[in-house]
């Protein structure tokens, strides 16, 4: 399992208290260390290939070749695509996209000679739909829930394992210290038609999947399964409608709490005022 706070801290708790081995994988250890004896946690840049394929060899030699790989890490920098850094945007894919595949290439193989086993991948629904001030997030989600679908038919076709199952998590706002400071509209429809997920929700769900041995796409909450109508690539609904779509939800400003202040469109918007200001005086 790769993150060890929020969903991925919870998701460890509820299997380790059915007496599952969790091995969980993060860079920076928990502040509050898990109390189950169940639950093994290992350090590691989970955006290194070298630093997983290294841990791998530790955690098969403690916990054992997992029968269960939940790629759950995930960062946000919250910034405009002019005031991220190359930086930012590495370490976004790091965590976000390539820790699946470094995961997936240390554990995938003994999974595949059992023939049998459950990858539960943890993208957004901001995969599909996107949100302004979130480039670098939206597009490593996206990068993610292809990744999931390309590994199902590898699965089912290549390597002939359809008793390997696989889960796709599309969860929209979630209330997680990951999206703390974000600012959505505050009344009762919108809270009605669109609420906050709650983590414990997420996790009721993934662990009814891996009960049922079954290959699901949970789409929390309810209205993410419309949500998808309004991506581009779906093209069913115009781009009016889905641009008013967008400002009613307030998701483009929905980040303002991140990222620096002012930031690149704020400095544009200035840069836009003073050059009108110089051209009104000059025709004066």
């Amino acid at each position: 399992m790769l993150g060890g706070s929020g969903i991925g801290a919870l998701l460890a708790e509820t299997l380790a208290d059915r007496h599952v081995a969790v091995a969980i994988l993060t860079k920076g250890l928990p502040k509050q260390p898990f109390s189950n004896s169940h639950i093994h946690v290992f350090e590691c840049d989970v955006s290194d290939y070298k630093a997983v394929m290294g841990v791998s060899a530790r955690v098969r030699e403690i916990v054992g070749d997992p029968t269960i790989i939940i790629n759950n890490a995930g960062i946000v920098s919250g910034k405009l695509l002019l005031d991220l850094t190359e930086e930012d945007i590495t370490n976004t894919f790091g965590s976000n996209t390539l820790a699946h595949f470094w995961v997936l290439k240390a554990f995938l193989p003994a999974m595949l000679r059992r023939g049998r086993g459950h990858i539960v991948t943890m993208s957004s629904i901001l995969a599909i739909v996107g949100a302004a001030q979130m480039t670098d997030y939206c597009a490593s989600k996206a990068a993610v829930l292809s990744l999931h679908q390309t590994l199902r038919f590898e699965l089912n076709s290549r390597y002939q394992t359809p008793g390997i199952r696989t889960t796709l998590v599309l969860p929209a706002y979630t209330l997680t210290s990951l999206f703390n400071r974000v600012k959505l509209p505050t009344n009762r429809i919108f809270d009605f038609l669109c609420p906050p997920v709650q983590p414990r929700t997420v996790v009721k769900h993934v662990i009814s999947a891996l009960d049922d041995n079954e290959s699901r796409v949970i789409r929390l909450p309810f209205y993410s399964n419309f949500a998808r109508l309004c991506g581009d690539a779906v093209g069913l609904i115009p781009a009016g409608l889905r641009d008013f779509v967008q400002s009613l939800s307030g998701a483009d400003h929905a980040m303002k709490g991140y990222g620096p202040t002012p930031d690149a469109g704020e400095l544009l918007l200035v840069e836009r005022q003073s050059q009108t200001s110089v051209n009104r005086k000059r025709t004066e």
